[in-house]
């Protein structure tokens, strides 16, 4: 595999991996969710929240039919890199990235201007529990129309060419902070 896309699967499993157990369950999405939410100052009445947790469930549904070859309830560290190792592309992303990274957007939309302020962007990784270094590196590295917002085409792009784009030096490889050699 890619030494870049390996780094980048690795980077994203760590933060799926809520419970720390070694593998991504449908329970550490739903976690995930609801840490974001939650740090975002979301309640359970919010659409915002419904939005987020059904992206997330659908995520679970496609990365269970995907990724978890043995289809054992849980997704291992190896299998997700195997996943990446064959499918990392931008076409294969679209389906499983799109509705969560719109729903992702809109959570951290706090204002909902449409936009997210390198502030908002940077408060939705702390939320993923990224170090606040890391979020304003992911923050700075997004906005790629230096226009001091980020659309949410650029999130997108962005967290698609996170784990399509083999080069650890693309802007997209610091989506959720520096990556670590």
């Amino acid at each position: 595999m890619a030494a870049g896309i390996a780094q980048k699967a690795d980077q994203w499993f760590n933060l799926a991996d809520v419970n720390g157990n070694g593998y991504i369950e449908s329970v550490d999405l739903q976690q995930l969710a609801e840490r974001v939410l939650t740090y975002l100052g979301y309640t359970k009445e919010s659409p915002k929240w419904r939005r987020l947790h059904e992206a997330y469930a659908k995520a679970w549904e496609i990365m269970y039919e995907l990724i978890d070859t043995d289809k054992d309830n849980k997704i291992s560290r190896s299998e997700f890199q195997s996943y990446m190792e064959r499918h990392a592309k931008p076409s294969t992303a679209d389906g499983l990235l799109r509705p969560i990274t719109d729903a992702e957007f809109a959570a951290a939309d706090t204002n909902d201007d449409g936009y997210l302020s390198p502030d908002e962007f940077a408060e939705l990784l702390r939320a993923f529990g990224l170090s606040t270094r890391d979020a304003r590196i992911g923050a700075q590295a997004i906005d790629t129309d230096s226009d001091g917002r980020i659309s949410p085409e650029e999130y997108f792009v962005a967290s698609r060419d996170l784990y399509s784009d083999a080069s650890v030096d693309a802007a997209s490889s610091r989506v959720f902070g520096q990556l670590r050699s």
